[in-house]
C-alpha cells in the first residue's frame, strides 16, 4: 500500500505553511464563520462545529494513499497563531486548483500573495503539477490582484458561474503554467 503524501513545512518571509492540526478549528472559526470573510468564497461554515468537521476531514485526507486535496494552515512566524489556509486540489494529471484566505482583520498586509507563491512552489516544485489555476469571485479586487501578483495570468472570465453552495457569480480563472513559473523573476 502507498503512503500518503504530506507537505511539509513550508516558510515564507512572515508565514509557515503546514498541514493542518485538529487544534486548527478554533483559529479557523475565528476567520471562517466571519461575513466578510465568506462574501467572497463558496463554501459557508455556519458554525464552529462545522469548521470542526472541516478540520476533521483535513486530517482524515491527510492520511489518504490517493490523496488529491491538501488543505493547509498558515501561521504567523513570529507568533505561531493561525492566520489563514489554503489549498490545493488535483483536477487532472498534472492540474490543480490553488486558492487560500486569510483573516479579515490581516487583509492587505500581504499575506495572501505570500500564501499564493507558496502554493505554486509546492503544486509545480513538491506535487509536480504542470498547470495550476485559481478563480475568484469578480468583485474580489483583492484576490485577483494576488494572481498577479504571483504572476498567474487571467485565462477566461465566466458571467453566472456555478461555484458551489447554490452560489451562482461571475469568476475570473487565472493559471499559469511550469514553465511561466520557472520562466518568473524571483
Amino acid at each position: 500500500m502507498r503512503a500518503a503524501l504530506q507537505i511539509s513545512r513550508v516558510e515564507t518571509p512572515a508565514l509557515v505553511l503546514r498541514e493542518i492540526r485538529a487544534r486548527d478549528a478554533r483559529s479557523f472559526a475565528a476567520y471562517m464563520l466571519s461575513k466578510d470573510y465568506q462574501s467572497h468564497i463558496a463554501v459557508r461554515y455556519a458554525s464552529p462545529a462545522d469548521v470542526q468537521g472541516f478540520v476533521a476531514r483535513s486530517l482524515r485526507r491527510q492520511m489518504s494513499p490517493n490523496r488529491s486535496l491538501y488543505h493547509l494552515a498558515a501561521e504567523l512566524k513570529a507568533t505561531g497563531h493561525v492566520i489563514g489556509d489554503a489549498f490545493l486540489q488535483l483536477n487532472r494529471p498534472r492540474s490543480a486548483e490553488i486558492g487560500w484566505g486569510v483573516h479579515p482583520d490581516l487583509w492587505n498586509r500581504g499575506f495572501a500573495t505570500e500564501i499564493g507563491r507558496a502554493m505554486l512552489a509546492i503544486g509545480f516544485e513538491r506535487l509536480g503539477c504542470s498547470r495550476l489555476w485559481a478563480k475568484a469571485f469578480a468583485e474580489n479586487a483583492a484576490s485577483i490582484r494576488v494572481m498577479e501578483k504571483i504572476g498567474m495570468r487571467r485565462e477566461r472570465f465566466a458571467r453566472d458561474q456555478y461555484v458551489g453552495n447554490g452560489i451562482r457569480t461571475d469568476v475570473y480563472v487565472y493559471a499559469m503554467t511550469l514553465e511561466d513559473y520557472f520562466d518568473a523573476p524571483y
